[in-house]
């Protein structure tokens, strides 16, 4: 069984731990730490701690485990940068600059009902000419937390949370159906391990992490601060919100068939 899971700074509680070797898989579980993971990345034998957006695309395949996740509470890693105050941008294409499907639907699910920013059209980088004429660029993980060279930038969980008083669930624990139950819960508790590890030995890895991405140790502190790692009753409905209002006049899949697994092995 292949286990992926993104390295990103949301996600550094699991990754430190494991990257560093202080935690070890069990036999039978091989894990791989990518930059990024996308759909592509998962199939019906691997578990993905992936972004949140990946249940859209998996949801037929893959549960939710509700034991493993990251969830920002008003104050998150993804953010919107603009050159104005966001309130003098009218409409604008919006560029996604090297972000996760996640930061799409919360942008999507944001922007215009929260700042009265009409997306002209979502832009990667391949459209370099309308990238260019972007106002609102969308950037994640440790961008976000950086102080922004010029202009204005908008901590879009912060905005989710005004409008809906719900939290961001950033990243998920997606796991095959078809995985046998000891699997399962060797994997949750390799990653409990992982997680109890990265939180005993915040003081050491936390300073250094910031300090190597070049985000201020305050702001990093606040952001792990307002930061849990486990699905909540209540969380499962903010995810599903947020999936809802971003997916919206997108070709994405509805949520009708996204389950939740409370425990290892049962729904």
């Amino acid at each position: 069984m292949r286990l992926l899971i993104e390295e990103t700074f949301a996600t550094a509680t699991y990754t430190v731990p494991i990257a560093s070797g202080r935690v070890v898989p069990p036999e039978g579980i091989t894990v791989e730490i990518a930059n990024r993971l996308t759909t592509d990345s998962a199939s019906e034998e691997r578990i993905v701690l992936a972004p949140a957006s990946e249940i859209l695309h998996l949801q037929q395949t893959h549960d939710v485990a509700t034991d493993v996740a990251v969830i920002a509470d008003a104050n998150g890693a993804i953010a919107m940068r603009t050159p104005v105050r966001p309130d003098e941008v009218e409409a604008t294409p919006v560029r996604l600059l090297d972000t996760s499907g996640v930061a799409e639907l919360l942008a999507r699910a944001t922007l215009r009902p929260f700042y009265g920013i009409e997306p002209a059209s979502w832009v990667r980088e391949s459209d370099l000419l309308e990238a260019a004429r972007a106002e609102a660029v969308i950037v994640e993980g440790a961008e976000a937390l950086r102080d922004p060279e010029a202009g204005f930038s908008e901590d879009l969980s912060r905005a989710w949370f005004i409008l809906t008083a719900q939290p961001v669930v950033s990243h998920v624990l997606l796991v095959p159906r078809t995985l046998p139950p000891n699997l399962l819960q060797e994997a949750l508790a390799f990653l409990d391990k992982a997680r109890t590890e990265g939180l005993a030995r915040r003081p050491e890895w936390r300073p250094q992490l910031a300090d190597r991405e070049g985000v201020g140790r305050d702001r990093a502190s606040a952001f792990w601060a307002a930061q849990r790692l486990k699905l909540e009753l209540a969380d499962r409905r903010a995810l599903l919100d947020l999936l809802g209002q971003g997916s919206r006049w997108t070709s994405s899949p509805s949520t009708a068939n996204v389950t939740f697994t409370d425990d290892a092995g049962s729904q």
